[in-house]
């Protein structure tokens, strides 16, 4: 467990839809309310993340930097809209930095529930 995915779960419990978090190996699980969670794995030796909302073991929206999107003009960086479609992402790839942004377009998907 990274110091950086520590940081994140003692962070992630400041978010009012955020239940609880729990370590699952390599990511941290945040559980939502509505029964969502959020999945934030990030890899800092191999530079690599990804943020994956979840419900009911489908995903829902995510973000990653795996760079099988070459067409996105914000390549590797990407998000799996909530139509399956890939739109350019502007996240750093730094969880720390990025959780707000995420957090507020997960308040959102919350919200039009």
């Amino acid at each position: 467990m990274t110091e950086i995915l520590k940081k994140v779960a003692k962070k992630l419990l400041d978010y009012d839809i955020v239940l609880k978090v729990e370590f699952l190996g390599t990511k941290v699980r945040a559980y939502l309310l509505l029964g969502y969670a959020l999945d934030v794995y990030y890899n800092q030796t191999l530079g690599k993340y990804s943020y994956t909302v979840i419900k009911e073991n489908r995903r829902v929206i995510g973000w990653d930097n795996a760079p099988h999107h070459v067409s996105v003009e914000t390549q590797p960086h990407h998000f799996h809209n909530v139509n399956g479609e890939i739109k350019p992402s502007h996240l750093s790839g730094n969880p720390l930095k990025d959780l707000d942004n995420v957090l507020n377009v997960v308040k959102n998907i919350l919200r039009e529930v």
